[in-house]
């Protein structure tokens, strides 16, 4: 089975990554994928909305730290068809210290602990990546084909985040994953009524090529506040609001971009 890895990242918080991963993820098993989410933040919101909380679980933690344990028995099934995640804890949080003194080995133990089983089980795994460029974020992209960058519209500390992002992609790619390449940019939170709206569409637009760019933008939406706090995408929680509408639009394009088939 062919599987390909994507990174969700940007140095900002609050621009929809983890909403771009639960959500897309979804939308892509309702085109016949088999797709796993990663949490790579150990604020864990990617594992609270598709797992629930359960301090028993095999975590990212173990992925980590414990080369005997399988990394099957790290993922697990979620209440979605076809879409599994590899939850996070925040305990994750203090072995960034001890991993940064094993440079530049430790940014590969994600890649060498999942890659291989996952390319076995999956069509597409998404990595939800915490909001900074610590150790956590460069060890997915050193375990990533492409990237994502989340961005939302009218917001200049976004867009800063997303030149910061673009950077290191291209030094991880010079130094550490030649493979890896910058996907597209996704534009959330998109209100086509106000000039504002309009106008920093229309600037993203002028300064980034149309490659670069997803056609699918995300619009405000209050179905996502309310999926997020009934703990569901939004695809299930309102399958007919412009949210949903736009994710399964996303997970089309994304597909036809890879080239893979539906």
């Amino acid at each position: 089975m062919s599987c390909t890895i994507i990174a969700v990242v940007n140095n900002k918080g609050g621009v929809g990554k983890t909403t771009a991963t639960v959500n897309l993820a979804h939308a892509l098993t309702r085109r016949h994928q088999r797709v796993l989410a990663v949490d790579m933040d150990s604020q864990c919101n990617t594992t609270s909305i598709l797992l629930g909380n359960d301090a028993s679980r095999h975590t990212l933690y173990e992925v980590l730290t414990e080369e005997d344990v399988p990394i099957s028995k790290c993922i697990y099934p979620t209440d979605y068809e076809h879409l599994s995640c590899l939850p996070n804890t925040n305990d994750t949080s203090a072995l960034e210290p001890p991993l940064l003194q094993n440079l530049p080995a430790s940014f590969s133990i994600t890649r060498n602990r999942i890659r291989t089983y996952v390319q076995d089980h999956y069509g597409l795994v998404l990595l939800d990546c915490p909001p900074n460029m610590g150790f956590f974020v460069v060890s997915a992209l050193y375990a990533a084909d492409f990237v994502i960058v989340p961005i939302k519209a009218g917001s200049l500390f976004s867009v800063e985040g997303l030149m910061r992002a673009i950077d290191l992609i291209d030094g991880i790619r010079q130094n550490g994953n030649p493979d890896l390449r910058f996907l597209r940019l996704l534009i959330n939170g998109v209100d086509r009524r106000t000039s504002s709206g309009k106008v920093s569409i229309g600037q993203i637009q002028e300064n980034f090529p149309a490659d670069q760019v997803f056609e699918s933008m995300i619009p405000i939406n209050a179905a996502f506040e309310s999926a997020e706090v009934a703990k569901k995408t939004v695809i299930r929680y309102d399958p007919t609001s412009p949210g949903a509408k736009a994710y399964r639009a996303l997970a089309h394009e994304l597909l036809e971009i890879c080239g893979i088939e539906e």
